[in-house]
């Protein structure tokens, strides 16, 4: 049974980020001017994690427009302050602009991502991205089995036999100290690229323009709406689950299942906002043609008898 207003949902999205990439390119410098004074300011102490006048306003504006639109839905956004209770059945969860360091250098690797959520699991999402030629950039969206589009025009993610060793992959700085590649698959793993923009980032892979991309470290509001699209365009993904100590000794079980739902409700059955602004599971995504190739070669390194014994070690 499908969603009630799902398709309506989805349009929203799509209008939104288009609109919130509008203010984007109101504050993104041209190639040669000065950087635009953007009122710089940081979340953290040690000045890595900066929010610029951009974040804001667009948090603001489709904060506005989503409760206008859809008075009885959740809002959970990067830049907005925390909500506390219980969530309804449908949350939006809004990035307003992820890559923002990107954004800052002049570099136009970023997005606005936006992804919707019904008791727990993506349903429907938008991702802006800058694009040459387009003065507008585009913007990717789909929504739960009605394939995904770039501004309302249909389209489906390549299929390819295997992963190509010529082809380009995004993997996280971290990648290194949190999994390997299994021996056989590691020189035919591909070349690899950092967008620096995890929304930017799904989207790459979703058109087929890199063939898989390992995400780490990440909020929901930087991977629902790039997974809303990859997961219509015939990607897939897999979340990173947690295994008894018993099959990581063994190292036989798969570490990567199934996305289902990435908000845990309690134990009365409620999805409280809080899980909404944990960090989720690391994700591998690709064209389905390769999912299971990628998730069979990409081995946590807390499994095994030595990778166990480090973690309890570490």
């Amino acid at each position: 049974m499908g969603i009630l207003g799902l398709d309506q949902v989805e349009l929203d999205a799509a209008e939104l980020a288009l609109d919130a990439g509008r203010i984007l390119f109101k504050y993104f410098a041209h190639p040669g001017d000065p950087i635009n004074n953007l009122g710089v300011d940081y979340k953290n102490a040690a000045k890595t994690d900066p929010v610029t006048i951009a974040d804001t306003e667009i948090q603001d504006y489709l904060t506005a427009e989503i409760s206008k639109r859809h008075p009885s839905h959740g809002i959970v956004g990067e830049e907005g302050a925390a909500n506390g209770g219980v969530a309804p059945d449908m949350v939006w969860v809004l990035d307003p602009l992820d890559g923002t360091r990107n954004f800052l250098h002049g570099l136009p690797a970023f997005a606005c991502s936006i992804g919707v959520l019904h008791q727990g699991s993506i349903v429907a999402g938008a991702v802006f991205i800058p694009w040459p030629g387009m003065d507008t950039g585009i913007v990717l969206h789909a929504s739960r089995g009605s394939g995904a589009k770039i501004d309302g025009k249909a389209f489906a993610t390549p299929v390819i036999k295997a992963a190509d060793p010529a082809g380009i992959m995004t993997l996280p700085g971290s990648f290194s100290s949190m999994f390997k590649f299994e021996d056989g698959f590691a020189s035919r793993s591909g070349e690899l690229r950092m967008a620096g923009s995890i929304a930017y980032e799904l989207s790459l892979v979703a058109l087929g323009i890199t063939q898989y991309a390992v995400i780490s470290g990440a909020h929901l509001w930087d991977i629902a709406g790039g997974l809303a699209v990859v997961m219509e365009s015939g990607g897939g993904a897999r979340k990173r689950v947690k295994l008894p100590i018993g099959d990581r000794l063994i190292g036989s079980t798969s570490p990567w299942g199934q996305i289902g739902a990435l908000v845990n409700s309690s134990e009365s059955g409620d999805f409280k906002y809080e899980e909404f602004r944990k960090y989720t599971p690391p994700i591998l995504v690709a064209s389905n043609s390769i999912i299971g190739e990628l998730s069979a070669n990409t081995r946590p390194k807390d499994m095994g008898i030595k990778g166990v014994t480090g973690s309890i070690f570490r």
